[in-house]
C-alpha cells in the first residue's frame, strides 16, 4: 500500500517562541522522537488555534520514523501537557509554545510538567547545559 500524504502548505508566519518559554522546554524531558514530532507540529501548527492536523500515519511519512517511534513521541508530548489529541489526526499545541492560541475558550490547559536539572542523568545534565549555553549565545 503505497502513500500519496503530500503536507498542507505552514502558514507564511514564523513561529515564535519567547526565550523563558525555550528555558522551559529545556526542563522537559522528552526523547529526540518526541521532539521531533513537536517540531513538526509546531511547524504545522494553525497560527488562530494553535492546533496542527495530521495523522499518525502522515507522521510517520512525513519524518521518516517508524509508528511505534512517532506513538512514542505524540505519548510524551501528552504526558508532559505539550501538545494533547483534540480529535483523530488533530492535536492542541499548549498555548505557551502558540502565543496563547487555543482552538476553544473553554479548554482545559495542562501544566507542563518540567523536570529538576539535579535529578537528571549525566548525560542529560551535560545536554540541558548545552541548551542553556546555546540560549545564552543567541541573546
Amino acid at each position: 500500500m503505497s502513500s500519496s500524504y503530500v503536507p498542507s502548505p505552514p502558514a507564511e508566519a514564523p513561529v515564535v517562541i519567547p526565550r523563558d518559554v525555550l528555558r522551559l522546554l529545556a526542563l522537559v524531558d522528552i526523547s529526540t522522537a518526541g521532539r521531533r514530532v513537536l517540531d513538526e507540529l509546531l511547524y504545522l501548527s494553525d497560527p488562530d488555534t494553535g492546533t496542527a492536523e495530521i495523522s499518525q500515519n502522515e507522521m510517520c511519512t512525513e519524518l521518516g520514523a517508524s509508528k511505534p517511534t512517532v506513538n512514542r513521541g505524540f505519548k510524551e508530548l501528552r504526558e508532559c501537557g505539550l501538545a494533547w489529541s483534540l480529535e483523530d489526526g488533530l492535536y492542541q499545541i499548549h498555548p505557551l509554545l502558540t502565543g496563547g492560541k487555543v482552538s476553544s475558550a473553554i479548554m482545559a490547559v495542562p501544566e507542563i510538567k518540567a523536570a529538576d536539572p539535579e535529578r537528571f542523568t549525566e548525560q542529560r545534565r551535560a545536554r540541558y547545559a548545552a541548551q542553556m549555553a546555546n540560549l545564552a549565545a543567541a541573546g
